[in-house]
């Protein structure tokens, strides 16, 4: 099919990592709330790490527990094993 060449073409070039990169924002924001996403100051992906960095410290400590669940939800919502760990700031 044309979406499975153009993940394979994606992935030869490494693209899709950026491809990710760039929508790891909006995937954190639908899965886990608006709400959250507020509370999130930044987030960046990088080599299958995840960077968050929250305002609050209750909120951190939270996310921290959840960690595994989160890093799941992501890759599931993403349709790739892309992060394979969760920093939290």
């Amino acid at each position: 099919s044309i979406g499975e060449i153009l993940r394979r073409y994606l992935k030869v070039t490494q693209l899709e990592n950026r491809v990710f990169e760039s929508r790891i924002a909006e995937v954190w924001q639908q899965t886990l709330g608006s709400d959250i996403a507020r509370e999130t100051d930044r987030i960046h992906l990088q080599s299958g790490t995840l960077f968050v960095q929250l305002k609050s410290p209750s909120l951190r400590s939270d996310i921290m527990m959840q960690r595994t669940f989160i890093r799941q939800a992501l890759n599931r919502q993403l349709g790739s094993e892309v992060i394979h760990t969760v920093v939290i700031r």
